[in-house]
């Protein structure tokens, strides 16, 4: 009987070694898992505040557009003006010279 107690002995410390070969797999897989966890964690973090950041930038690009538009129509506004006034200006002075 001393044989089989021997194989079972051997078989058993087999075992043992594979399931502490797969313990260390299974730990060394749940510490990955949490840090590529943590990294996604950090990465939808970083895309959110960059969401954030692209629509603040396109409000402001907005904003810029609409002060840009006000500014130019003041422009076209001011030098139809002085226009008016330069013919005004000149009619003026043909009537002086006469």
């Amino acid at each position: 009987m001393q044989p089989i107690r021997e194989d079972e002995d051997d078989i058993l410390a087999r075992l043992e070694a594979r399931l502490e070969s797969v313990h260390e797999v299974i730990s060394g897989l749940k510490q990955r898992n949490a840090e590529l966890e943590s990294r996604l964690r950090e990465a939808v973090s970083d895309r959110d505040a960059a969401l954030a950041d692209a629509k603040s930038a396109q409000e402001e690009a907005s904003q810029l557009r609409q002060e840009t538009d006000s500014l130019r129509a003041r422009q076209k506004q001011a030098a139809s003006r002085i226009k008016t006034l330069l013919t005004q200006v000149e009619q003026m002075d043909l009537l002086t010279e006469g």
